[in-house]
């Protein structure tokens, strides 16, 4: 398809694309084809970054889908990286190929000895949100009068991406069980497939604990359900303020807590494990009378226990049922 270098025309696919309805995922790969079919180059692509994760970039969309693009990647020590590392946008007209050798990312080179490279980030508000990425192969390079386009497209796209990640946000509230403010079990399950998918580009080994909390139907019945409310919350406070930005917290079903930390943190959650039991030790209605309360801990690893985030859950529900 052609398509006409009239600044407005631009403007107006531009914004279509952006206003469509079921925006996310669609806008990430329809704005890297549009690209693709208005400067003649080979791919183009979207990379997604986050505070929590700032040595690796996401893949959230390209054009055309090229097979082996790996969906996330170190920055260091490639083009894309450098424009993340930088913050800066990076136009090389001419690359080295004479050589089979990696430009783009470090490893799983999807496009093989590109002729030109060129990246922008995507900062908002002085905020990281990503970068756009064009390549060209076989001697296609971006025509300049092209390039003045693209301060303008990343400036909007940042912003578009920002008010994606804010509707992303108001769905993961919706996603909280209204018991603890934790996800429950869907958006946990979510959101552990997202910290699996990190260990796994990081090669690193991640715990997952469950710890149950029997004896609150009984609590509940024998003094109030305000007080055992006031009880789940105690426990997903002390979680809270345990947990780092690598942690993954969940209320699975009631008084079953759900845990996911790096391997190497176990110690954290060691410490934050025996803070729960003396809540429940010491836990009583209005200063009088104990509850009885059975706890149980029960925990398995990633990848050997699962590599999908609900098989690694039910294998560690198996366990725990078994207790």
């Amino acid at each position: 398809m052609e398509q006409s270098q009239n600044p407005f025309s631009l403007w107006m696919v531009i914004e279509d694309i952006l206003a469509a309805q079921d925006a996310e995922p669609y806008w990430l790969n329809a704005i890297p084809a549009f690209l693709v079919d208005l400067t003649g180059l080979s791919w183009a692509f979207l990379t997604e970054s986050y505070e929590e994760d700032a040595q690796n970039l996401f893949i959230r969309g390209h054009h055309p889908d090229i097979q082996g693009i790996p969906p996330s990647h170190p920055i260091s020590g490639s083009l894309a990286g450098w424009v993340h590392g930088h913050r800066k946008p990076l136009i090389l007209n001419t690359l080295n190929t004479e050589e089979n050798l990696t430009f783009i990312f470090e490893k799983r080179e999807p496009i093989k000895r590109p002729s030109s490279f060129y990246g922008w980030p995507l900062l908002y508000n002085g905020k990281l949100m990503g970068g756009l990425f064009l390549v060209g192969s076989k001697g296609r390079t971006l025509d300049p009068d092209l390039i003045p386009l693209f301060n303008p497209l990343t400036a909007r796209l940042a912003a578009h991406a920002n008010h994606m990640r804010l509707f992303d946000r108001v769905d993961e509230l919706k996603g909280l069980d209204p018991q603890t403010g934790l996800p429950h079990r869907t958006n946990f399950i979510d959101r552990l497939e997202r910290l699996m998918s990190l260990m796994s580009v990081q090669n690193h080994r991640l715990a997952l604990r469950l710890i149950s909390v029997s004896g609150l139907g009984r609590y509940s019945v024998s003094h109030s359900l305000e007080d055992t409310q006031n009880l789940l919350r105690s426990i997903a406070s002390q979680l809270l303020h345990f947990a780092t930005d690598s942690w993954e917290l969940g209320h699975i079903s009631y008084g079953l807590f759900a845990i996911a930390v790096p391997e190497e943190q176990l110690p954290e959650l060691d410490k934050a494990t025996h803070v729960l039991k003396k809540i429940l030790n010491e836990w009583s209605s209005f200063g009088q009378t104990r509850g009885n309360f059975i706890f149980h801990v029960k925990e398995v690893r990633f990848p050997e226990d699962g590599s999908k985030a609900e098989q690694l859950l039910e294998n560690a529900l198996t366990l725990l049922a078994q207790a």
